[in-house]
């Protein structure tokens, strides 16, 4: 029996894609995931998936999902659908097809422009109904050239195709339209791959008695290359998997042809070639074991005899070259031996095999390089394990390949190492392109240099000599890939060690409460704080409660790695943040000087800051009172700037003490002496000349007699009081009356800073 596999046979690029994508995901440890529809039309595929937590979802379910990520499967999905899922926030993994995306987009670029859009293809296929979702699901859908009746209503009509549509069906349906209407825009956007499969399961049904198609039976591209097998090879058959296939059947035919499906993976034609080779092989032998019935009939009779007579009947009788052809082996092409070095020449190694011909590997056959010299690589009586590639080479001999045997092996390792995630480690030994390839002891694999590491690599060169570790997150063995990643390490411990943290964080946060005194290290430092490091979650101190006195920036005061002491004064059971304050556990200024200080009492001051309405000045460290402009001179201040500056030491007279708010009014005029007021200009009487003027003085009298010196009295008290300025809250302003608690809810609480 001769097996020939169609080209272009398995996987397409879009579904290959997806597929990757998917595990990539998987990978990722995204706990919830969703897939919008199978991800390709194969029932065993989509079952593995389901094993490994994809959970399939319709699209009215959408609106059901809360948490997670949702992957649009190769045929795409309408637009819609992708808003309502970008609306609850959700995860989108979009694996479809570039293929498909470029038909959504000419829908929706052409649907814009006014264009009625015809989709050449099957109306419930989910490729087609997520292309209609582009153009409001408005376009017609045609799949037989009779479904024409309405379209000569449009003047302009965009025609596209579904993607695994038969090209022939296509061009004919175009043909039909562009002669009814008046403007028609046609894009083939049948996949080129699609055409090239169709054509290859063409070439091979029509020289074949018998040809196999694997593929979902529900797969619209699998259904279409059963049609066009059958219409080259009467004896065609349509499996899902190995246990459709009819063996007994497929045995009585010499030349079998197999193609696959665009959605049916790798796994599934290996199972079905090894299963039909397995059956080839049994067949192989029982017509062996016939043959050699038919030849040489034979008839057992067990007789008692002397020894001696026995080894003299069996010399007389025995059969040396009848002995060595039963002692030989049989061999077949693509079967696995070792044979024995028995000659050694300058571009060829003879091994005995056991067979009745020996084996010879060409040198191209036994290594790779060139420039290797056969008696180096190998010594006489050396076991070599080899493939048969043919039983005869022309000379006699059995062509041997040590080359395909090693691969063979390396492949067998790489599948395990795949199929196990079992982690392979290496060196970087040279750069390819964008990424690297690394010796991993029995063979080179590629690392994509995104896959090095989670962060960006400018000059892969520096890499080279590089130890890594790896997993094999693809492997292809029909086109000898196989990629390997040690991001995907990096990122599982980063996880695990985030999830250390994380619970290392909740444990020590559980046991601290509100009021401890704590130790810690500082760890880092910012404009508006510092983070300590409390033994496995990080405590914040913000500037304002790090001391009581006046600072200019945390770093003034304290250090990195410095150990400080701080009193727990919040916990946010949301975020599991603390809140710290170191000067909680120092004695408060403002007691001190409630203690040692009254109002009316002279201080000596120091100038800390100049604005517009006063300037504020500390009595003692950490208490600062306010010197309004009014306080100042009994002369008019224009400017508070011009007559005092930062650092400026006075003689203030403390006039007002707020205890509630810890607010003080300083004055440093009240330590001055109040300057004369001038003496009024005396005014000319004349009573008789003028009767107006008269009055008015009359009037300043206030009815003459002492009434007359009462408004100088109420003057002069006016002075006085005007000396004793009484405490006034609005005359007393400070930062946080300017700009308010620019803190406040850093830690999610709305206590006062």
């Amino acid at each position: 029996m001769k097996i020939e596999i169609a080209d272009k046979s398995g996987y397409c690029f879009g579904i290959e894609n997806a597929m990757k994508m998917v595990q990539d995901t998987i990978a990722s440890g995204q706990k919830k995931i969703y897939s919008l529809g199978p991800i390709s039309h194969n029932t065993q595929e989509t079952c593995r998936l389901a094993d490994q937590g994809i959970v399939i979802i319709d699209d009215d379910e959408v609106e059901k999902i809360e948490t997670g990520c949702i992957i649009l499967r190769s045929h795409g999905v309408g637009k819609k659908i992708i808003e309502t899922i970008n609306k609850k926030g959700l995860l989108i993994i979009n694996a479809t097809c570039p293929f498909v995306r470029a038909v959504q987009k000419k829908v929706e670029t052409h649907y814009r422009e006014g264009f009625q859009i015809v989709i050449v293809g099957n109306k419930e296929h989910p490729e087609v109904i997520g292309a209609n979702g582009w153009c409001d699901d408005k376009a017609l859908i045609i799949n037989d050239i009779n479904q024409l009746e309405n379209i000569e209503r449009y003047d302009r009509i965009c025609i596209v195709a579904q993607t695994t549509i038969i090209e022939f069906k296509f061009n004919a349906i175009c043909e039909a339209i562009r002669s009814r209407v008046n403007e028609v825009v046609i894009f083939n956007t049948i996949c080129s791959a699609t055409a090239e499969r169709q054509a290859a399961a063409a070439k091979t049904a029509k020289v074949v008695e018998y040809m196999i198609v694997i593929g979902g039976y529900h797969s619209s591209n699998t259904q279409k290359l059963v049609d066009i097998c059958k219409s080259h090879c009467e004896k065609t058959c349509h499996i899902e998997t190995i246990r459709d296939l009819d063996l007994a059947e497929v045995s009585k035919y010499q030349k079998i042809g197999i193609t696959a499906g665009a959605s049916t993976p790798d796994w599934i034609v290996k199972e079905v070639l090894e299963g039909m080779e397995e059956q080839n092989k049994i067949a192989e032998e029982n017509v062996v074991v016939e043959v050699a019935a038919e030849e040489e009939p034979t008839v057992v009779v067990e007789e008692v005899v002397d020894t001696a007579e026995k080894d003299e009947y069996d010399d007389a009788n025995f059969d040396f070259a009848a002995e060595i052809e039963e002692s030989l082996k049989t061999i077949r092409r693509g079967a696995e031996i070792e044979g024995e070095v028995i000659h050694i020449a300058e571009d060829e190694v003879i091994l005995n095999i056991g067979y009745k011909a020996d084996g010879i590997i060409k040198k191209n056959d036994f290594t790779w390089r060139s420039d290797e010299v056969l008696s180096e690589l190998v010594q006489l009586g050396d076991k070599v394990w080899c493939i048969v590639t043919d039983l005869n080479e022309g000379s006699g001999n059995v062509k041997l390949s040590k080359i395909k045997y090693d691969n063979r092996l390396v492949q067998k390792r790489l599948s395990d190492a795949f199929e196990n995630k079992t982690v392979l480690e290496g060196t970087v030994k040279d750069i390819s392109g964008n990424g690297l390839i690394v010796d991993i002891g029995f063979t080179d694999i590629y690392m994509p240099a995104s896959q090095y590491h989670v962060r960006y690599v400018k000059d892969l060169n520096t890499l080279i000599g590089e130890k890594v570790k790896g997993i094999i997150i693809d492997y292809n063995p029909k086109r000898r890939r196989a990629i390997l990643s040690q991001k995907i390490i990096l990122e599982k411990d980063m996880k695990e060690r985030r999830e250390q943290i994380r619970e290392m964080k909740e444990k020590r946060f559980e046991e601290l409460n509100v009021d401890d005194v704590v130790k810690g290290v500082v760890k880092t430092i910012t404009n508006f704080g510092i983070f300590v490091d409390l033994d496995g979650i990080d405590g914040f101190v913000h500037r304002s409660d790090l001391t009581w006195e006046k600072i200019n920036e945390p770093k003034d005061i304290v250090e990195k790695g410095q150990e400080i002491e701080a009193k727990v004064i919040a916990k946010n059971e949301e975020d599991k943040k603390i809140k710290l304050s170191v000067k909680a556990l120092m004695d408060r200024p403002w007691d001190d000087f409630i203690a040692k200080y009254n109002v009316d009492d002279e201080v000596e001051v120091t100038i800390t800051n100049i604005l517009d309405f006063g300037a504020f000045a500390q009595i003692i460290p950490g208490v600062e009172g306010l010197i309004h402009v009014s306080e100042i001179s009994y002369n008019r201040v224009e400017s508070v700037a011009a007559v005092l500056n930062t650092g400026d030491v006075l003689t203030v007279k403390i006039i007002g003490i707020n205890p509630e708010k810890e607010k003080i009014s300083l004055s440093k005029k009240a330590t001055e002496e109040a300057p004369a007021r001038p003496a009024p200009t005396p005014r000319s009487s004349n009573s008789g000349s003028n009767t107006g003027s008269g009055d008015r003085e009359k009037n300043n009298n206030y009815g003459g007699g002492d009434r007359s010196r009462k408004p100088q009295q109420n003057r002069n008290n006016s002075n006085n009081n005007r000396n004793k300025t009484v405490y006034e809250e609005t005359a007393n302003v400070t930062l946080g009356d300017s700009f308010g608690n620019l803190f406040d809810g850093l830690f999610g609480d709305n206590e006062e800073e």
